[in-house]
């Protein structure tokens, strides 16, 4: 029941990240406008490179190094603070890098400052030290809280185009806050360790290797708005931003039990218990599989209704986005399940590796291709085609150990399940008037016609789910 727990408490703190945008997104909209909205995400997009060298792969990699010496307080407390003093130190260069970035532009300087604050609150993030240890109630409670205060105060101060600066600060400080006050939690699971024995030139191999693919990842996350500011401008950014905020959200909800997987499949490695990782790992992405199939079909049924709903009229083209971008959800979790649940749990970090540097490749290839020529539109394809390619490979590598008919299993009835809430989705959209309530209801019914389906249908994530669901019942 402890995994159960951290995969519930993971979700929350995953969707946790994403539901403050979910929440404010109608109001910044309209607020900011379009060209508002393509400021702070362009501006974010470059500071994405700056964050991830000050991060290194430290997030990663201290999870699963935690992990494997949680019952041991001296050997965890050591790897502890020489990752610690390891990301102050690259955070500091990676500060500098970027004020000299800021030097050089000649706009936005005010709006790049700000969102500096946040590649400051890098140094403070030690949740990978929690994550390791399974704790993850500590991390969501204290970032619930300040991410509601963060939310009224959007409401409250940011009321007009030009509150842009204030909207960044708000965000950026936010985080700093929300990393700094799980610091008090940190006394009780360390012991002292004398400074001179620290070690921290030992993590730096393994840990530009967990960089390397984050590079990757980050540069085919990032590039595509940076590539649509030169070619199509801030208004492209700005659909592409809300598009890919829904898509995301849907894989995290679909993918946010992978970090609570980790530790506790690196802890089954480490005390040679592999044999349970495989049985464990399938029916995690059955289930990935089963979500995920929902969120499309959820996704693409209420499109063209909830674009100009939710975002206001200036967002229309991004319902015709979300309808194509939503299949992106399927192999993000695919990926999400082999790499971050298998591979590096395994320490198979080759392979990790190369499966976002082939990301990175075909990113680069399709954005320079299609953005040009379709704009948004061409983004989103090329992030598809990402994303399909990075979870081909890891399957290809993993072809002795995972089948593709053990992966898919049963998938043919989640895609029956979600036609059906398609059906739904899009006759209530085309035939009854819009609202918050509309929505909620369609939401309802929607998820109970997939449930209804997978029974009758007895698809595999049944199996999966009504064990806990009987738990819950009897207490």
């Amino acid at each position: 029941m402890k995994l159960i727990k951290n995969m519930m408490y993971n979700t929350v703190y995953q969707v946790l990240i994403l539901i403050l945008p979910l929440i404010t997104a109608p109001y910044v909209s309209r607020t900011l406008g379009t060209k508002g909205v393509g400021i702070y995400s362009s501006t974010a997009a470059w500071l994405g490179y700056f964050v991830l060298a000050g991060a290194l792969g430290i997030t990663l990699y201290g999870n699963r190094e935690i992990a494997y010496h949680q019952k041991d307080k001296e050997a965890r407390s050591r790897i502890f603070y020489e990752l610690l003093s390891l990301k102050f130190i690259t955070v500091a260069i990676a500060l500098i890098a970027y004020l000299i970035f800021i030097f050089f532009q000649n706009k936005w300087e005010i709006y790049f400052l700000l969102q500096g604050i946040t590649l400051i609150a890098v140094a403070f993030d030690v949740s990978w030290f929690f994550m390791g240890l399974e704790n993850f109630k500590v991390i969501v409670v204290r970032n619930t809280i300040i991410r509601l205060l963060l939310t009224v105060a959007i409401f409250v101060f940011v009321r007009t185009p030009n509150d842009l600066w204030l909207y960044i600060l708000l965000l950026a400080l936010s985080t700093l806050i929300g990393n700094m006050t799980v610091w008090p939690f940190l006394r009780r699971e360390l012991k002292k360790i004398p400074v001179r024995s620290l070690n921290i030139v030992q993590h730096l191999r393994p840990v530009t290797m967990l960089l390397l693919p984050q590079v990757s990842i980050t540069i085919y996350t990032s590039l595509n708005k940076n590539l649509l500011q030169i070619f199509s401008g801030l208004d492209s950014v700005a659909y592409f931003t809300q598009t890919y905020m829904i898509i995301i959200l849907g894989a995290t909800l679909v993918s946010s039990f992978n970090s609570a997987f980790l530790p506790h499949l690196s802890g089954l490695f480490s005390s040679g218990e592999s044999e349970k990782v495989k049985p464990l790992i399938l029916k995690s992405m059955d289930l990935g599989n089963c979500i995920s199939i929902l969120c499309i079909s959820g996704i693409i049924g209420v499109s063209q209704t909830f674009a100009v709903f939710y975002f206001g009229k200036n967002f229309a083209p991004v319902g015709s986005l979300l309808a194509v971008g939503s299949i992106t959800i399927f192999f993000l979790a695919l990926t999400n399940a082999l790499s971050t649940q298998y591979l590096l749990a395994a320490k198979k970090m080759h392979e990790y590796m190369m499966s976002t540097i082939a990301g990175l490749i075909v990113n680069v290839l399709f954005n320079l291709t299609l953005i040009p020529v379709l704009g948004t539109m061409g983004a989103i394809i090329a992030t598809i085609l990402t994303e399909f390619s990075v979870a081909t490979y890891i399957l290809w590598k993993l072809r002795d150990l995972f089948t593709v008919k053990e992966v898919f299993h049963g998938l043919w009835k989640y895609i029956i399940g979600g036609a059906f809430v398609f059906v739904f989705l899009d006759f209530v959209n085309k035939n009854f008037p819009i609202s918050i309530l509309n929505y909620l209801i369609q939401t309802i019914i929607a998820v109970l016609i997939y449930i209804i389906t997978l029974y009758i249908l007895r698809a595999p994530a049944n199996s999966l789910v009504s064990p806990y669901i009987k738990k819950i019942i009897k207490r």
